[in-house]
């Protein structure tokens, strides 16, 4: 058994947790009309409590309003600094869909809650449930399942090749795995950061491999503020499709400001290779405006998110991903729909 302060991707932070998780008085006065069990528990079930539920990788469950309560000054904080959930990307630099913050409107919602008193309402006991998604399947498509052991990392053949990978999951095993990066015949091709949701690439598109699949898991330390726990194994769930070819997308890593070299391609998403620093990213493209992809904060090497953009952006072979500062990053491209690499 061991102990540890679980992964979070809607965790508050250790600090907050000793300094800032003070009790609300019981004749706190209800200024507002928003309740725990109307508003604030569908919040929670869309953006917490993938990590914030009874064993999963947070270290405290936000399921039922008993369990809210005493963090709500904690909570506040998180909401207001934008702490939580784990996203290096600053609001208005560049739109992803795979971005896991709360909106302003959420914001708003859960501030003027826990700023009203924190009504529950009724039912009593509401539980936010922990939300259960799966791969979407199609008739073409089938599912692959690597099992990872309780501790390092696998490198495994899947059965039969090559295959047309358009989507994963991934299932830890152990809260103290924050992160997994999937590499597909030796080269990094996916992540999963804890609290995502199932990923799949746009229709038409997937990674091509002879089935050579390799997960790298990230841990953080362990420290004594957790519940005992027993590592189990882990799983990731591989979507395949069976009727390609496909367009096929791939990744490169290059520096920032460096010219490509190879064939033309659509900018897919980006992975920031930085340890704990921040950088401003945009594509620059000969006689054309610049175009903004992020701006990354304080980016942390345990959580390696691939950032998925919301639309695909022209990055030629004489486009060039330029930052404010030194930097490297890793892009998931594809060929544009006229061209097959």
């Amino acid at each position: 058994m061991t102990r540890g302060l679980g992964a979070p991707a809607l965790a508050l932070t250790l600090a907050v947790m000793v300094g800032g998780a003070g009790t609300t008085r019981a004749h706190d006065p209800i200024t507002t009309k928003l309740t725990f069990a109307r508003e604030i528990r569908a919040i929670l079930a869309a953006r917490c409590v993938s990590c914030h539920a009874p064993g999963g990788s947070a270290p405290m469950p936000l399921t039922t309003y008993e369990e809210v309560r005493p963090w709500a000054r904690a909570i506040k904080d998180q909401i207001l600094t934008r702490g939580m959930p784990k996203w290096h990307a600053a609001r208005g630099f560049g739109a992803f869909s795979n971005d896991p913050t709360l909106t302003p409107f959420e914001q708003s919602v859960l501030v003027s809650w826990l700023d009203g008193g924190l009504p529950e309402g009724t039912p009593a006991r509401t539980v936010a449930a922990r939300p259960v998604a799966g791969l979407p399947s199609t008739q073409t498509s089938s599912a692959i399942r690597v099992t990872v052991p309780i501790r390092g990392e696998i490198a495994r053949m899947a059965a039969g090749g090559p295959h047309w990978i358009t989507g994963w999951t991934f299932a830890p095993g152990d809260p103290l795995i924050t992160a997994a990066v999937i590499s597909l015949d030796g080269v990094p091709a996916a992540t999963w950061v804890a609290g995502d949701r199932p990923a799949t690439l746009p229709a038409g598109i997937g990674f091509r491999s002879a089935g050579r699949i390799r997960i790298d898991v990230r841990r953080r330390a362990p420290t004594d503020y957790e519940q005992l726990f027993v590592p189990r194994r882990s799983v990731l769930t591989l979507l395949t499709e069976t009727a390609g070819p496909l367009r096929r997308a791939w990744t490169e890593q290059v520096a920032c400001g460096e010219l490509r070299t190879g064939v033309p391609a659509e900018l897919l998403a980006v992975r920031p290779l930085l340890d704990r620093r921040d950088a401003r990213l945009w594509v620059a493209r000969a006689g054309a405006p610049p175009a903004i992809v992020g701006w990354f904060r304080a980016f942390d090497p345990l959580y390696p998110r691939t950032y998925w953009l919301l639309r695909p952006a022209d990055f030629n072979v004489d486009a060039r991903l330029l930052s404010d500062g030194p930097c490297r990053v890793e892009l998931t491209l594809v060929a544009p729909a006229t061209a097959r690499r």
